[in-house]
């Protein structure tokens, strides 16, 4: 009952909903129906709307993982499920879309410029963090000497030391000039700040906007969520990765064991990008120019569900062109079929792939639908290890001497349903990364190749079938 309060604000609750409405809608047919209409022209309607509404779903773009999800939910319910469907893709209106003029540009930087709307910037230094409490103690310290802006956007902001410490850097900000501006997704962040600490932020001077504030009805439009970890001071620093505003990212609290999570700083010119980023969720979209300088390229990248996709096509281009190594820490592992195509090639090719999951989960099903995932790609070559002191919470794709890090999970929700950011650096960076990578290996221990009882299997199989949707 704990978790009740949460449910009712989910899409999954509509499913609820509308799933006894069906239930409802079948006993009325049974009964009254017939009274004033023929059965069988009573099952020829049936029978048109999901046809049609089949026949909408598949005319429509998208992951064809997607696709046959909700082709089983509009089979299994009629009518409920093709109202489920239609109220649930209904169009939304673009948001977070960025736009950077910049020169002709090639490769990812090409495609990226073409998709979301980035570029290839240069960059003067970057600091890569290895866990929540040297994130948040480089942070505090350079939000508390901003003068001109400190914009902050995070899928989670829990009350509790960590927030006490950020809005005492953001109070010396605000003495400074700095000027503050505040996101936070409305589902991530429910039941963890309240009015009251809403209202504190304000009065220190912070504009705050919730993303996709939860109302009393479950609408479609908490299905995409605000999942961004970005920090944008002055425009000249920016932060990001896997971190959310919480006190377990940084081990003050430990439900899940020990929690590892990773960041990195920016500094130069692609922090301005970052800034636009966010920007581009404040207002709706930005525009911008390419900033100039910087001593070495690094390619700052999102996504939006109302934009093209970016980064699930250039994680398959990396792990295609990759010769030696592919290393990949995710909380959660549940990919498309061309993902995982990708990675089962690169590993039949001799590649190195490796992929650590957590040993601890924080949600037991999203565990389930890893392990499931992760058995049909075994036997291909690619290694999984679970995280042995806790919950591996980090995100980051290491192939070769290239590094993405960011907020994506190595999942559908993360490609397809929320709004990301991430960066990709080469050379230096990248090796620092796989350092810390071969320490949590260490650390790990390889993925069992267990026996699974039948109903253990049949539940995977059901998970597996519905995880491009949840």
């Amino acid at each position: 009952m704990r978790n009740f309060p949460r449910l009712i604000f989910t899409l999954n609750f509509l499913y609820l909903i509308l799933i006894a409405a069906q239930i409802a809608a079948i006993v009325f047919l049974c009964l009254y129906i017939p009274a004033f209409m023929p059965a069988a022209l009573s099952y020829v309607i049936l029978w048109l709307v999901n046809a049609a509404t089949a026949a909408v779903l598949f005319s429509r773009k998208g992951a064809p993982e997607v696709k046959s999800a909700w082709f089983v939910i509009i089979a299994s319910i009629p009518v409920a499920g093709a109202f489920i469907y239609l109220i649930a893709t209904v169009k939304r209106k673009p948001c977070g879309i960025l736009t950077v003029k910049c020169k002709s540009t090639q490769g990812l930087s090409a495609a990226a410029n073409s998709l979301c709307g980035t570029a290839e910037v240069g960059y003067d230094s970057a600091k890569y963090f290895r866990s929540g409490t040297e994130f948040f103690k480089s942070l505090t310290e350079e939000i508390s000497r901003a003068k001109q802006s400190v914009y902050i956007e995070f899928f989670i902001i829990h009350r509790g030391h960590i927030y006490n410490t950020v809005i005492t850097a953001l109070e010396r900000a605000k003495a400074n000039g700095a000027e503050i501006k505040i996101i936070f997704d409305g589902l991530g962040s429910a039941f963890k700040v309240s009015k009251k600490d809403v209202k504190r932020l304000k009065n220190l001077g912070a504009e705050v906007k919730i993303f996709h504030r939860l109302t009393p009805l479950p609408l479609p439009k908490l299905n995409f969520r605000d999942h961004r970890k970005i920090v944008s001071i002055d425009g000249k620093a920016a932060y990001t990765g896997g971190l959310n505003l919480a006190d377990e990212n940084a081990n003050l609290v430990s439900p899940y064991g020990y929690w590892k999570d990773t960041g990195v700083a920016v500094y130069g010119a692609a922090a301005k990008v970052f800034e636009g980023m966010f920007l581009s969720v404040w207002n709706g979209k930005h525009e911008m120019t390419a900033p100039e300088g910087g001593k070495e390229p690094c390619l700052p990248f999102y996504d939006s569900p109302t934009n093209k996709s970016f980064c699930e096509d250039a994680y398959v281009y990396a792990l295609s062109s990759a010769n030696k190594r592919v290393h990949i820490m995710t909380p959660y592992f549940c990919v498309s079929d061309k993902t995982a195509a990708a990675l089962t090639f690169t590993a039949r090719r001799g590649v190195d792939v490796k992929i650590i999951i957590p040993h601890i989960p924080d949600k037991k099903y999203a565990f389930a639908i890893s392990k499931a995932y992760a058995r049909t790609l075994t036997g291909s070559g690619v290694k999984f290890y679970e995280y042995t002191p806790g919950f591996m919470h980090a995100k980051c794709l290491i192939c070769d001497d290239r590094v993405f890090l960011g907020s994506y999970n190595f999942d559908f929700r993360s490609t397809h349903f929320n709004y990301e950011c991430g960066i990709l650096f080469q050379g230096m960076l990248a090796e620092e990364v796989e350092r810390d990578f071969e320490e949590c290996l260490k650390l790990s221990s390889p993925l069992k190749e267990e026996k699974i009882p039948p109903a253990k299997k049949f539940t995977r199989f059901i998970l597996k079938l519905f995880a491009p949707l949840i």
